[in-house]
């Protein structure tokens, strides 16, 4: 059965895994209270790729798998490898926040991590709908958000197809440490250092930090085509600031892509919930694209402008 609070996998165990997040009591505002401490949510920031990832890049080649996805080869980091690098790391540029749940056996601090670390099941879910209902063609020069994007593995699948793609994350350092790092080893292996960071600078942005404050951030910024979300509807007392960045961000003839579970155990969250919750603000149609029927239901909903 899903459940929350659970031991972390070791470095030989699947990449993929339930969304097992510890319960907690969030609202819209940059600050909150949780068992009463005051809740600090990180201010939206864009993040530079840094040369530190490309001189590691060898290291993430020998450390990484592939991943077929119809036609698409991703390449990516083994969950494994990437947690135990970090946690034994004890750089000062390291922000802390992924080897601060690995070492609480968190999967979500409130306020400090969001679980990016990992792939989720549903992220899976999205690839294969993705590669399964829209031709290549579909995704040249559409302009996508990989939102709350962890390792990125959306995102780079709609790059490796023809789009531009920007890649948000609630925290720095999955996006340094993650991320970034899945991006680059994507690039063409022909290209130089040099080749791959103006490639990466020219098709993608990366952003850290609280949805709402991002979508402040990014206002005046233009739109997207085309928002992919995987696992991010866990929190009822965050899904109106998903909405409402989705609002914010998305172009008035753009859809939303979220997969999800039909519920998070612990929570109170899920995807029927969540759609009772469109359905009342009005600002958004929903559709109901795919539902697997295994024990744990998750399914696919598009989301467009009423």
């Amino acid at each position: 059965m899903f459940e929350f609070n659970f031991e972390v996998n070791e470095p030989n165990s699947s990449d993929a895994g339930e969304s097992p997040f510890d319960k907690p009591k969030l609202d819209q505002n940059r600050v909150d209270h949780q068992d009463g401490k005051q809740i600090d949510w990180y201010q939206a920031e864009q993040m530079e790729p840094t040369e530190e990832v490309l001189n590691s890049l060898d290291l993430y080649e020998l450390n990484a798998k592939d991943l077929s996805i119809g036609s698409i080869e991703i390449r990516h980091l083994i969950a494994g490898f990437l947690l135990e690098d970090i946690k034994a790391n004890n750089d000062e540029d390291n922000d802390g926040d992924i080897k601060k749940s690995e070492e609480t056996h968190s999967d979500l601090i409130a306020g400090v991590y969001e679980g990016g670390a990992k792939v989720w099941e549903c992220t899976d879910d999205l690839l294969l709908f993705l590669s399964k209902t829209f031709d290549q063609s579909y995704w040249k020069n559409k302009l996508v958000l990989d939102l709350g994007c962890g390792s990125g593995l959306l995102g780079i699948y709609a790059l490796k197809s023809g789009a531009k793609v920007d890649f948000q994350d609630y925290n720095k350092d999955v996006l340094h440490k993650i991320t970034i790092p899945n991006v680059l080893l994507n690039c063409k292996e022909e290209l130089t250092d040099d080749e791959k960071m103006k490639l990466l600078k020219a098709d993608s942005n990366f952003y850290a930090g609280d949805w709402s404050h991002f979508a402040k951030l990014t206002q005046n910024l233009e739109k997207y085509d085309i928002i992919l979300t995987s696992e991010t509807i866990y929190n009822i007392d965050n899904q109106q600031k998903l909405l409402d960045t989705c609002k914010s961000r998305l172009k008035p003839d753009g859809n939303v892509l979220i997969a999800a579970k039909s519920h998070y155990f612990g929570v109170g969250g899920g995807l029927e919930q969540f759609i009772d919750v469109v359905k009342c603000g009005k600002v958004f149609e929903v559709k109901k694209l795919w539902q697997a029927d295994d024990n744990l239901k998750r399914g696919i909903i598009e989301l467009k402008f009423q």
